[in-house]
C-alpha cells in the first residue's frame, strides 16, 4: 500500500477537527479533562422531555475516532437513535446556547457511520416541543458546523444526508 493513500483520509479528518477547534486537534487542558470527568456522573440523566441533562462524556464510537489523539479520548457526544451519526460537542456542560454566546460558538462535529460519496448537504429539521421549527443546512454533508437554533430547550433534530437519515435530541440552554 502506498504511503499517500493511507495519509489522505487521516489528513482530511485532522482538517475537519482543526476547522472545528482552531487547532490541529482536540487537546483538552487538565481543567477541561477534569470537568469532562466530573460531568460524566450526570451525563445520562434524562429530563422530563427526553433530553439528556448533559451529553455523555466518554470515548467516541470506534468509527468516529479518526483524528482524535488519543483515539479513546473522552468527548461529549450524542449518538443518533439509529446509530448512523454522532454529534461531537466541545464542552462537557452546556455546550449549546440560544442565543449563542458572544465568546463561544455552537460548534458540532457531525460524523457519519455510513460512508457517503456525494458532497450532499446535511439537512437538519429541528423541532422544539412540537411547536417551533427550524431548518439548517450544513454544506458538504456531515463534518464541522455551527448550529444556532432560535430558542433554548430540548430540540429534536431530524437529520438527512446522502440518502441516509437519523434523529437525535440536543439541549440548548439560555
Amino acid at each position: 500500500m502506498r504511503h499517500g493513500v493511507v495519509s489522505v483520509p487521516l489528513t482530511l479528518a485532522a482538517l475537519f477537527v482543526a476547522a472545528c477547534t482552531g487547532s490541529a486537534g482536540p487537546q483538552p487542558s487538565t481543567a477541561q479533562a477534569s470537568a469532562a470527568q466530573a460531568g460524566t456522573a450526570h451525563a445520562g440523566a434524562l429530563t422530563s422531555d427526553g433530553c439528556t441533562g448533559q451529553p455523555p462524556v466518554s470515548p467516541l464510537p470506534v468509527w468516529a475516532r479518526s483524528g482524535f489523539t488519543p483515539a479513546d479520548l473522552a468527548m461529549p457526544h450524542v449518538m443518533g437513535e439509529a446509530g448512523n451519526i454522532v454529534a461531537i460537542l466541545w464542552a462537557p456542560r452546556d455546550a449549546l446556547h440560544s442565543p449563542p454566546l458572544q465568546d463561544r460558538s455552537n460548534k458540532i462535529l457531525w460524523v457519519s457511520r455510513i460512508p457517503f460519496v456525494a458532497p450532499d448537504p446535511l439537512i437538519i429539521k429541528a423541532t422544539l416541543a412540537g411547536s417551533r421549527t427550524a431548518t439548517v443546512s450544513v454544506p458538504g454533508g456531515p463534518g464541522p458546523s455551527t448550529i444556532d437554533l432560535p430558542a433554548p430547550g430540548c430540540w429534536t433534530l431530524h437529520l438527512s444526508w446522502s440518502d441516509h437519515t437519523d434523529e437525535l435530541k440536543l439541549r440548548y440552554v439560555a
